[in-house]
């Protein structure tokens, strides 16, 4: 046996995850409040004796006693530097890390839902189920201004939430219902006309509450964060502006350093609530709307871009773009989704005015995006920005991109599938980072922020024009607390890009939860369940539109449980109506993998080879899942090292 492949196989001997991991079903409270002690109780499966909340920022938290495996209460005390957001919450035990729920972090009492709200302002938490409306009621004082939010979609509920608020006769004074300016949830504010009982109902919109409607109401006097102007800065950049429902606050940055993005710090004394301000720091050329210009604002054609915001209703914002004829330049404007209340529309005119092109909505966006090439006679074009619908206020914030085509584009962004790792004390688990790239072909090396300081890296670096690698982490310690990590991949070009999870829900509302991957370090297995190549030839390749078979061996408890394999690979999914394209697609013959029957210890999973893999190379490993007597829950994984396999070069007819 090669040095190298039994050193993976000492390393794998214990890469298996504790069927026990905790998992979180519901919890009595969706928000935190600052400066303040909350009491949460979650109900879960596996939370064992003694669980942890594992957050991403500070805090003392006391699990209360009589918790059981189903059940725990902890007082969670935060302190006044805790910052307003959304945040992640775990449970964390010796079985691993559970998925995290969402939850809102700011200075509102947290309290369970009541037919009377009582002293405001407050945070309260209910469901809707199918077309039920939830109530509740508050006394009010004539002049007296209310705000009133329902936070749903950005916690992860399904609801389509409505609001309405009715004064003391049952009048309608407002309503509201979901907007892009909340991501799908929806908010009012009201002056109260006089005294009396006003009552603030909740419903899904089409009165048809999926399973899972929880939502969180805010009642009363306080701040939120509707905006940040500009939203995109440069490191010569030194304040901001943060928008909201009052006038809009001056902010200060700070030190840009090498972060792409920078938190904001809100101003103290009021109550905040929402999502935690930030900007992004940009690598173009950034320009901001100049007003009051009679001639349209010059920005250069290659790789700007333009922040801006229109104020009155019809209003039009120009710019001048200077290029050569026949240069194809690319547009791309972003409202939507920076959640303002602008629906861009992007027209392109020449220098009489005369409408040469317009664009409205984008692909799964309202934000549109299209390519003009400068006509023979012209030497530039001027851009028009305007609202589709006519609208206009100091929430319109807009910003516009602006690309020379034919220059050259050297970009690439990296993602993830797992939100949580395991990994056995003295074992090893597995961590996917993919690439998609936009212009860049090089290597790019793959470190961590995190992790405890014996774990190992290996398989870091993903090869030039390759769609990912399979990251091994190892480690011989002991188990240990868990820990929330953080990836990011460096190309040679001395740019460095955050890993990702795929599709988070809040990743354009706070970018940084997207980047969360929470780690345990958990105790050795008593019974080892192993898996590792069973004679794969060293000189295996990829074979386009051919077949691999991938012999493996497992060790196993003796037990009758069923043993599920399935692939990994590092290939970036090539998708046509939003599924794996099977021409390009590296796949098991079976969709569900293959079982091997109990007490077996050798097994075979077929590999096809699409016709078309665009890619020199790829990594590939064999997962085995042990299983439960009903094949619905998985009581061990192990995985076999990692193979990096050659694509073959088809050979030429003779």
């Amino acid at each position: 046996m090669h040095l190298h492949r039994a050193i993976f196989v000492l390393l794998f001997a214990s890469g298996l995850t504790i069927a026990a991991e905790p998992g979180i079903r519901t919890v009595s409270l969706r928000g935190l409040q600052v400066g303040a002690t909350t009491t949460l109780t979650i109900d879960g499966d596996d939370l064992g004796s003694a669980p942890k909340l594992l957050l991403p920022f500070p805090a003392k938290t006391t699990l209360k006693p009589k918790n059981t495996e189903k059940q725990a209460t902890f007082e969670i005390a935060l302190g006044q530097d805790v910052p307003t957001g959304f945040a992640h919450l775990r449970i964390a035990t010796e079985g691993g890390v559970s998925l995290p729920v969402i939850v809102a972090v700011d200075g509102l009492p947290q309290r369970p839902f009541a037919a009377e709200a009582g002293a405001l302002p407050v945070a309260f938490v209910s469901n809707v189920s199918a077309s039920n409306i939830i109530e509740t009621t508050m006394k009010g004082q004539a002049g007296q201004k209310l705000q009133v939010e329902v936070e749903a979609q950005r916690l992860g509920s399904k609801l389509r939430p409505v609001i309405h608020l009715y004064g003391p006769t049952r009048q309608q004074i407002a309503w509201a219902w979901s907007s892009s300016a909340t991501f799908g949830d929806c908010r009012l504010a009201a002056t109260l006309p006089g005294e009396g009982v006003y009552t603030i109902a909740v419903h899904d919109v089409e009165y048809a509450a999926p399973t899972g409607s929880f939502f969180r109401l805010k009642l009363g006097e306080f701040n939120s964060v509707e905006g940040v102007y500009p939203p995109v800065v440069t490191a010569q950049t030194r304040s901001v502006e943060i928008l909201g429902p009052s006038e809009p606050v001056t902010v200060k940055l700070p030190a840009t350093g090498k972060e792409s993005i920078l938190h904001l710090t809100l101003p103290k004394g009021p109550i905040w609530s929402g999502a935690r301000p930030w900007v992004e720091v940009s690598e173009r050329v950034e320009f901001v709307e100049q007003p009051g210009n009679s001639k349209p604002q010059a920005i250069p054609a290659e790789r700007s871009a333009v922040c801006g915001k229109l104020l009155a209703a019809f209003e039009e914002d120009r710019y001048l773009i200077s290029a050569k004829p026949g240069t194809k330049l690319k547009f791309e404007a972003f409202a939507e989704r920076l959640g303002s209340t602008v629906d861009v529309a992007l027209v392109i005119r020449n220098e009489a005015g005369a409408v040469l092109a317009k664009a409205e909505d984008g692909v799964g966006t309202l934000d549109p995006a299209f390519e003009y090439t400068v006509p023979a006679e012209e030497v530039g074009v001027i851009l028009g920005v305007l609202d589709a619908q006519g609208r206009g206020g100091p929430r319109s914030v807009y910003r516009v991109t602006v690309d020379t085509i034919a220059k050259e584009v050297s970009d690439f962004s990296l993602t993830t599938i797992p939100q949580r790792l395991s990994l056995p004390a003295g074992g090893a688990a597995l961590f996917p980072v993919l690439v998609e790239r936009n212009g860049y072909t090089g290597p790019i090396e793959i470190t961590a922020d995190g992790l405890p300081k014996d774990a190992t890296l290996v398989n870091t670096t993903i090869p030039a024009g390759a769609d990912g690698t399979l990251v091994t982490i190892t480690s011989q310690g002991s188990a240990a607390d868990a820990s929330i990590t953080r990836w990011r991949g460096k190309a040679e070009t001395g740019v460095v890009k955050p890993v990702l999870l795929k599709d988070h829900p809040l990743e354009l509302l706070e970018p940084w939860l997207a980047g969360e991957i929470s780690f345990a370090r958990t105790a050795p297995p008593k019974d080892a369940f192993t898996l590792d190549w069973n004679k794969l030839p060293e000189n295996a390749t990829l074979t386009p539109g051919g077949k691999l078979s991938l012999p493996v061996k497992v060790t196993r408890p003796a037990s009758n449980s069923v043993v599920r394999l399935t692939l990994v690979t590092s290939q970036l999914p090539r998708l046509v109506n939003n599924q794996p394209n099977p021409m390009q697609t590296l796949r098991a013959e079976a969709a569900s993998g293959v079982e091997l029957a109990a007490k077996a210890t050798e097994g075979t999973l077929p590999l096809t080879v699409p016709p078309q893999l665009p890619g020199t190379m790829y990594d590939l490993a064999v997962k085995a899942e042990l299983l439960s007597a009903d094949k619905k829950t998985t009581l061990a994984t192990a995985y076999t090292p990692v193979k990096r396999l050659p694509v073959a070069t088809p050979k030429a007819k003779k």
